[in-house]
């Protein structure tokens, strides 16, 4: 961490100015004297009450047990990213970035966006995460300077109101206690004409929603590597199925359950309409494993139906790209 992009940094309280005291080892105090330390390069705003919450405490754990992960998925959620939310290629994303000063990377995680982001503009990135062990991860294997990581709520930014050109919150807000609240505050946070990137889960079939939510009371509470080890079956049964290569045709919708009609792959069947049971045959075990603990293990994990997610986009803003799938809707839109 060079100290030059700390001074952007404020107090997420007052949103005054913080001061280094003794260097980086002195970490930052506002006029009022509230401390904030620095821990490996990376200031931290969140520090112990972290632990108090079970999301961030499960998020910790995976990034800390499976650093592996990051990598191994870069192309594939890289890619996903592209085409939910209109920009098709890189160039498209690069277009888009010309010209922005300060992009936040809300719920970084190990970086992934926030280094496209830096590697196709010439802006400065911030990464912000309440998980610090996924953030030191992200030190370790992201190098451009012009990242820098922040350890911080999405809901309690450390940075002055109408700070940012462009805002990411991807697959993150749905995860916070108060999306819609977290959302306001981010907001707060872009310069008018600035532009935000956010996706949310959608609500799934109606035998989806009462397995999700009965998997996540039964896990959620056990620490990441037993619920890996639960999660083991239904990585297996979405792999069955997966190999079996058939398709099945529902003839009607079935209003009562959610269920729409069409012909589709029967590993699709079930994950959309019964349980969450991923499976990529381009990934090995251990990744489609963390995947669907990576769904059921956070208590936090708010859906919506895509005119509830709308919504938040009423008054203030125009839509650029919206993009509605099983999994959740996108959304990229600029503040007017």
């Amino acid at each position: 961490m060079i100290e030059a992009p700390l001074r952007h940094l404020v107090c997420p309280e007052t949103l005054r100015p913080l001061r280094l005291d003794n260097g980086l080892s002195g970490g930052l105090v506002s006029d009022d004297g509230t401390r904030y330390p620095i821990h490996m390069g990376v200031p931290d705003f969140v520090g112990s009450e972290a632990a108090e919450n079970q999301t961030v405490r499960s998020f910790c754990e995976k990034w800390s047990k499976h650093r592996y992960y990051r990598e191994h998925t870069r192309k594939f959620y890289t890619d996903w990213f592209l085409q939910r939310y209109g920009f098709l290629t890189t160039q498209g994303l690069r277009e888009f970035l010309s010209g922005r000063s300060f992009i936040l990377d809300a719920g970084t995680g190990s970086g992934r966006d926030a280094l496209n982001f830096a590697e196709l503009s010439s802006a400065t990135v911030y990464g912000i995460d309440t998980a610090m062990e996924a953030l030191e991860v992200a030190r370790r294997e992201v190098s451009d300077p012009r990242v820098i990581f922040v350890r911080a709520d999405a809901a309690r930014l450390p940075f002055p109101d109408g700070f940012f050109d462009f805002i990411n919150c991807d697959q993150v807000i749905h995860h916070t206690p108060d999306p819609r609240a977290t959302f306001e505050h981010l907001r707060r946070k872009l310069k008018p004409g600035g532009s935000i990137c956010c996706y949310v889960y959608r609500k799934k079939a109606v035998i989806r929603e009462f397995v999700d939510d009965h998997v996540r009371e039964q896990i959620s509470r056990l620490p990441f590597e037993e619920a890996l080890a639960l999660c083991e079956p239904i990585t297996r049964l979405g792999r069955t199925l997966a190999d079996v290569k058939v398709s099945i045709d529902v003839d009607e919708d079935i209003p009562l359950l959610g269920i729409k009609k069409g012909k589709i792959d029967l590993q699709r069947f079930f994950h959309w309409n019964i349980l969450k049971c991923f499976w990529n045959d381009g990934f090995d075990f251990f990744t489609n494993n963390v995947v669907n603990v990576d769904w059921y293990h956070p208590e936090f994990c708010f859906r919506f139906e895509p005119d509830e997610f709308r919504a938040w986009f009423d008054g203030g803003w125009s839509i650029e790209s919206w993009d509605v799938r099983e999994a959740g809707m996108s959304c990229r839109a600029i503040m007017t």
